[in-house]
């Protein structure tokens, strides 16, 4: 098979035929169809810190996010047969841990991760384990299957900050701020207001479904909230961080009225400091971090959302390559001319 391969601890990948895997115990081989570039997946090809942290070896096929169909299965597998279509949850669960006895699969003690602890989906076949596999009806393309993937943190997100009739500020329009755009208009939320410095981005947020779109180096973000929010209590109810901005971050509890919500998406290893009291204990302010989707739960609501087409996710997909074009992709992905960058084989 042709595949996506990190070779060498240095930028880049290299497209080359490697042998086809045969699915092992509790595994399926899944031919893909559609696969996207996540923004981990440009770290990894960077070869970042956060890449030679969690990659255990080279060679290594990155890529998580994708769709395809059933072609083998393995010996002990049981909710899946050849045919069938299917999409990938990155979280392996071990099913035995405590965070597992709760039902907190996406929190596992022992968790693996498709595509980066072990070999993903930039590749014409992957091995995926079946526990971390999602059969798809058949009205999805493999572009929406491809989809669910990435949308479902950003739902978690809009479904847990109660959103209808509120005023809503989305900061950062990738493709997980995007989701959260179309979520809460989706959701009901009566003001959405979508922040990001590239143009091109906060156009797509307003097809996407957002009221008002700010770019922050033309105009102040807080000014333009308040001035917003006249109805909504004079702030923001519901704050969904999904750049990794921590300055950003921090702005935002400047706007967040009393009673409101930061929903953190976005991911940074640097610290936010902020005064305690007035931002916080006064405000009665709620956080929540987001880490992946509530197996299966958050799959069952937006597998439904996307089957009935109440949302259209068209405009967020940008770019379409072959696997063999991946230099121009990921030189896209990583430029920000895009949002979400797909390869089709």
């Amino acid at each position: 098979m042709k595949a996506l391969v990190k070779l060498h601890e240095t930028p880049g990948l290299v497209f080359q035929e490697i042998p086809t895997p045969s699915p092992g115990k509790g595994e399926v081989l899944v031919r893909i169809r559609v696969a996207a570039i996540c923004g981990s997946d440009l770290k990894i090809y960077k070869w970042d810190d956060f890449a030679r942290s969690i990659i255990p070896r080279l060679p290594f096929i990155p890529g998580h996010e994708c769709c395809g169909e059933v072609v083998a299965v393995g010996e002990g597998v049981t909710r899946l047969k050849v045919g069938d279509r299917v999409a990938s949850e990155t979280h392996i669960p071990c099913l035995e841990c405590f965070q597992c006895r709760q039902g907190r699969f996406h929190t596992c003690e022992k968790m693996g991760l498709f595509g980066h602890t072990r070999d993903g989906c930039f590749a014409e076949y992957a091995l995926i384990p079946e526990v971390s596999t999602r059969k798809i009806p058949r009205e999805l393309s493999f572009e929406e299957g491809c989809l669910l993937e990435p949308m479902g943190i950003p739902y978690r997100a809009v479904e847990r900050g109660s959103v209808a009739q509120d005023l809503v500020v989305v900061l950062g329009c990738g493709p997980i701020g995007q989701f959260a755009v179309g979520f809460s208009r989706f959701l009901g939320a009566s003001k959405i207001i979508a922040v990001d410095p590239n143009e091109r981005r906060l156009s797509i947020a307003t097809l996407m479904g957002a009221h008002r779109v700010v770019n922050p180096l033309k105009e102040n973000v807080t000014e333009v909230v308040r001035g917003e929010a006249r109805d909504f209590g004079g702030g923001a109810g519901v704050v969904i961080e999904a750049s990794g901005d921590i300055a950003a971050l921090k702005d935002s509890f400047h706007y967040l009225r009393v009673g409101g919500k930061v929903m953190v998406l976005g991911q940074t290893s640097r610290s936010l400091e902020l005064p305690v009291s007035p931002n916080i204990v006064f405000k009665e302010a709620t956080i929540q971090g987001f880490f992946g989707r509530e197996i299966w739960d958050t799959w069952d609501k937006t597998e439904a959302i996307l089957a009935t087409h109440k949302i259209d996710v068209t405009p967020v997909i940008t770019h379409r390559f072959s696997l063999s074009e991946y230099e121009e992709a990921f030189r896209v992905a990583l430029s920000g001319e895009g949002c979400k960058v797909m390869f089709r084989l």
